[in-house]
């Protein structure tokens, strides 16, 4: 492509850019309390416009041009930031959201005056740039154009038919569900409150990034989208008042996101721009951005999707279907800290009554002490059962009664326990076990001396009793669907202990 000089170049961009220079030359005749959707949805639709005009010109890597090119898409960032704030603002009554402990109204309300300071400093520099560069269209005043908001009166007669849902329920959990699991991997907007204002800047890009934010924010957008294509307008919409707040909440959640994603693009392309030897000056300081992100942009949805957990666990129990499943127990030492911390991840998650049966006894699956508790009746069935085995096995069972010297004693134990790991009734897990710390008392017999050496090794963890034991889990069956996953998957352990993967549908879990 040929290359033009500056001359014919803003000869040929000067009409394409009149409608942006005039709109940022009267934007400081704006009051920010008057600022309506139509003129920024205008500034934003200019600013895009021009930056690929200039883009298509090579603008980006020309000296005298770039700063022209840079300050273009500055203006496009911010306008969309604040569009999407008004937007918020005039949803909030429709969005019923869960009230907080701060004002998220008059938090939005000063966020909207802050960006839209920040953009009239960015179209005080394009204007300072027509002028240095001498573009010089003819500027438009502001009242040619028309930027007011209509005033909407009332609202028409909502006689459509409603559709019906042909699985309610089943839709209605998959929401909830899906939102709880979005959840988990909302962990990164935590982020502002393990740091101060003078640390900010430390995160981006490693904890928080334009892609991670983007990512995130797509997804509630999906989710969005799910209900307005599945539950929208239906009648089990109508007759269950908490999936349009939980909607509401979703999309606050979406458009803050989509505002946090814009001003972490701005900070990791744009901000570093104005450090450098340039003739725009920075529409704001990197540290008062940051604040806004941390404290605004990144705090409200975190507290939102915080509250929405709540009703999506609300959700769950409403349409819960109840089940019951029966699973083995966990291979390595029963239901010690991790197959117990996962179980209670998984109730917890959820938010739903699940119990575990074992036996006669009730545990309460979301407490991981209460699980804990079951490995004393565990352990009582394991070592009768081994007991058994015992005082049957020939060796013993002739002469269970009688007392031996140590060295015999040991040598008998030492021939019943190979018997009973290669019959795989026990597992040894110590590689230099031995008897060597096992004495018999006096005047123990045989068999006293086996089951004592048996209950010893156990308690110690040097071996382990192969159960075939099972329990039972009861509750809802979405949650023992996920149960039954983590049970067939070892409860994320090998028969030694040593931690494995979970499948994909258990990833929540890793978090």
């Amino acid at each position: 492509m040929q290359t033009i000089d500056n001359q014919t170049f803003k000869i040929s961009i000067a009409e394409d850019l009149q409608d942006l220079l005039s709109i940022s030359a009267g934007l400081g005749q704006v009051n920010p309390e008057e600022v309506s959707r139509p003129l920024l949805g205008r500034l934003n639709l200019e600013s895009s416009r021009c930056e690929e005009l200039l883009d298509s010109y090579g603008a980006q890597q020309n000296t005298l041009w770039s700063p022209l090119r840079k300050i273009t898409a500055v203006i496009k960032a911010f306008s969309r930031v604040a569009y999407s704030l008004l937007h918020i603002k005039n949803a909030i009554p429709s969005y019923n959201l869960v009230a907080l402990d701060d004002n998220f109204v008059e938090a939005t309300e000063n966020m909207i005056k802050s960006v839209y300071h920040i953009l009239e400093k960015a179209c005080l520099e394009i204007c300072k740039l027509n002028k240095s560069l001498d573009i010089n269209p003819v500027i438009k005043p502001m009242n040619s154009y028309r930027f007011g908001e209509n005033e909407v009166s009332g609202c028409l007669d909502p006689d459509r038919v409603r559709k019906a849902s042909e699985f309610p329920g089943k839709t209605a959990v998959y929401l909830a569900t899906s939102f709880l699991n979005l959840a988990e991997e909302s962990i990164l907007l935590k982020i502002y409150k393990k740091l101060n204002e003078d640390e900010y800047s430390s995160a981006i890009p490693e904890e928080v990034s334009e892609e991670k934010l983007r990512l995130l924010e797509n997804k509630f957008h999906n989710l969005q989208s799910l209900y307005d294509t599945y539950l929208s307008g239906s009648d089990v919409a109508q007759k269950d008042p908490s999936l349009p707040v939980l909607r509401g909440h979703i999309s606050v959640v979406y458009h803050l996101l989509e505002c946090a994603t814009n001003l972490t693009h701005y900070y990791e392309r744009h901000s570093m721009y104005f450090h450098e030897d340039t003739v725009l000056e920075a529409p704001v300081m990197d540290k008062v951005l940051l604040t806004y992100l941390m404290q605004y942009f990144i705090a409200f949805p975190e507290r939102y999707i915080l509250t929405s957990q709540k009703l999506c666990k609300e959700i769950l129990k409403h349409y819960a279907e109840m089940g019951s499943i029966e699973v083995p127990i966990p291979n390595y030492r029963g239901f010690h800290v991790r197959p117990s911390t996962l179980i209670a991840k998984i109730v917890v998650h959820y938010g739903s009554d699940v119990t575990m049966m074992l036996g006669s006894n009730e545990y309460n699956a979301s407490m991981p002490l209460e699980l804990f508790r079951a490995n004393e009746e565990i352990n009582q069935v394991k070592r009768k059962s081994v007991s058994e085995c015992l005082v049957n096995h020939k060796l013993i069972a002739q002469d269970i009664n009688a007392e031996y010297d140590t060295p015999l004693m040991k040598k008998i134990l030492r021939i019943v326990f190979l018997d009973l790991l290669e019959k795989q009734k026990i597992m040894i897990y110590d590689n230099n076990f031995s008897f060597d710390d096992l004495t018999p008392l006096e005047n123990e017999t045989l068999g006293e001396f086996a089951k004592r050496g048996i209950a010893l090794y156990l308690a110690m963890g040097k071996i382990d009793i192969i159960s075939d034991t099972t329990v039972t889990f009861k509750g809802d069956k979405r949650v023992l669907q996920d149960l039954e996953t983590l049970a067939n998957h070892g409860y994320g352990e090998d028969k030694f202990g040593n931690n494995i993967v979970l499948p994909a549908s258990l990833s929540y879990l890793r978090r």
